[in-house]
């Protein structure tokens, strides 16, 4: 397998993800209960392939407060620590899925670290 290097491989990626977050019942609802990214997916999607672009290759152009945006939702309905661990494993196993090497490390390593901020950050 190839290793992540495009913008084009992060929507893969993240079209890939979203299938499984939004057939995951334990999950879903944050994406179209709590909140409605499920109607806005593809611009969702370039936003996320933005923000993933500027942290795997330093290309910059994500502006947003990727913290203070998870926080909102958060406060609306509290993330779990299973919630995390979902988002996790539905997160490598897309990659794992797809990309094997540098940046498809590199990106699940950055997301188990965002994940754990937030952890610690929002309880």
């Amino acid at each position: 397998m190839k290793d992540i290097e495009t913008q084009e491989d992060i929507l893969l990626i993240m079209r890939k993800f979203y299938d499984k977050l939004l057939s995951d019942d334990s999950i879903n609802f944050f994406f179209t209960k709590v909140t409605s990214v499920d109607q806005h997916l593809e611009a969702h999607f370039d936003i996320l392939a933005t923000f993933w672009e500027q942290s795997l290759f330093l290309k910059g152009g994500y502006y947003n407060n990727m913290f203070s945006i998870h926080k909102e939702v958060h406060d609306k309905h509290a993330f779990t620590k299973e919630h995390f661990e979902t988002w996790l494993t539905h997160f490598n196993s897309t990659i794992d899925e797809h990309f094997a090497g540098k940046y498809a490390e590199q990106m699940k390593t950055q997301a188990l670290s965002m994940a754990t901020i937030m952890k610690i950050k929002f309880n």
